[in-house]
């Protein structure tokens, strides 16, 4: 399975393939599998297993749990570069397995925060890290990888595990504490989205009807002849524009994603500097995403139904928001490209699985942790958080409340007491 995936992709695979490259007869092949989707669900389990014994078997010990944590993330970039295509199968053609493999991955993912937890829990001197936190730190780590075995091994540079660690251990501090202690002041809310139609746009109508369709009743059931029909455009004026119903989706996404940016675009542009700038306009982008279900819902939810044509669309994207981040940066404390897409991918993660878990009304809680998450590479812990406090309103000192439902921290909190916020009222 294994094999074949990373030959033709999974849909490509039937189980007379499968038989003869295991060199066993098809009657042997269904005397353990179902099918090809029980036996791809057995390789991923599998593969995942192996993953997450090579890295505890790395990290075991007594050191500190800053060395576990880089022994744990080189071990992870060495399986990976050892076995890619195992490695591919796992986190690349899950996604085109069908709505049972995609439900893997949320639970794989927790499988990976656990482990990283529990390192923090068993030191004394460690950070305590929100929970967010460490889903961001296993969910950046997983989209990095996965971009590397996107390009190529011959197109893309592998997985270097010390630039891994290096990221992680950047947003391992105390200070993250003092974000749990902030209120979020509540934003005036966003103007509805202008439907921008033109008379005789027929692309405008085509993207309108393929949100409406995918949001009401999910990409799965989405077919020409019905986007067509919601549209009201003939199907060569469809075929002039989309080459598909993926390709269709896609354009869709990148029509509601490039939407929200404008709306974003001015709170990063009027800011003082750079760290203001970036937190004002993740605050929105948050804020705008609680407010829009269907752009939430396609762009977290059914963004990868197309399976893996809509994972490299994704890794692009996530690349083209890194190069966004790094773009306004000062020269010396820009992040690294590796440290820019590692944040983005951590940030998709904690926003996904906020909405993944029926919390889309507390994104904006979370906005400083996904700040601190995009500035903390750059521009160290402490900095990042007094520029995220000055960015925050207060009601008065102490826990507002604000981030206490989203957020615990991995071990239980220290005896000394944290400072008091202050923050501007604006």
């Amino acid at each position: 399975m294994v094999e074949l995936v990373a030959e033709h992709g999974y849909d490509a695979v039937a189980v007379t393939t499968l038989a003869k490259r295991a060199r066993v007869s098809k009657r042997d092949f269904y005397k353990h599998f179902s099918g090809k989707e029980e036996c791809f669900l057995a390789a991923y389990d599998t593969i995942v297993s192996h993953l997450l014994r090579g890295i505890l078997v790395s990290a075991q010990g007594e050191g500190e749990w800053c060395e576990r944590l880089r022994l744990g993330s080189l071990s992870f970039a060495g399986q990976i570069a050892c076995n890619p295509e195992a490695a591919r199968l796992a986190l690349v053609e899950v996604f085109a397995a069908g709505a049972v493999a995609v439900e893997r991955v949320p639970r794989t993912s927790r499988l990976f925060e656990a482990l990283v937890a529990k390192n923090f829990a068993l030191a004394d001197e460690s950070p305590r890290l929100p929970r967010l936190l460490v889903k961001g730190i296993v969910a950046g780590c997983g989209w990095v990888a996965r971009a590397r075995l996107l390009s190529g091994p011959l197109r893309g540079p592998t997985l270097d595990g010390d630039e891994l660690t290096e990221w992680a251990l950047s947003l391992c501090d105390d200070d993250v504490a003092r974000l749990c202690r902030l209120g979020v002041a509540e934003a005036p809310p966003l103007p509805a989205a202008a439907a921008a139609l033109t008379p005789g746009d027929e692309r405008a109508m085509i993207l309108a009807a393929t949100a409406r369709l995918a949001n009401e009743e999910g990409f799965a059931t989405l077919t020409v002849p019905r986007v067509r029909a919601a549209a009201g455009v003939s199907r060569h004026s469809f075929d002039s524009h989309f080459v598909g119903v993926a390709d269709c989706f896609l354009a869709t996404l990148e029509m509601l994603g490039g939407r929200t940016l404008a709306t974003a675009a001015p709170c990063y542009l009027t800011a003082e500097d750079w760290a203001s700038g970036v937190h004002r306009m993740i605050a929105r982008l948050c804020q705008h995403l609680a407010g829009d279900p269907t752009l939430a819902n396609l762009a977290f939810h059914e963004v990868f139904s197309p399976g893996t044509e809509a994972v490299e669309w994704h890794s692009e994207m996530i690349a083209r928001l890194a190069a966004m981040l790094r773009r306004g940066a000062p020269s010396t404390r820009r992040p690294t490209v590796f440290a820019a897409e590692a944040s983005v991918g951590a940030m998709w993660g904690v926003i996904h699985h906020l909405l993944a878990t029926g919390r889309r009304a507390q994104l904006p809680i979370a906005a400083p942790v996904l700040s601190y998450i995009a500035l903390a590479p750059a521009l160290g812990a402490a900095g990042a958080v007094a520029a995220i406090v000055a960015e925050v309103s207060v009601d008065g000192e102490g826990d507002t409340g604000g981030m206490a439902g989203l957020t615990t921290v991995a071990r239980p909190p220290k005896t000394a007491p944290q400072p008091n916020v202050q923050a501007l009222n604006r």
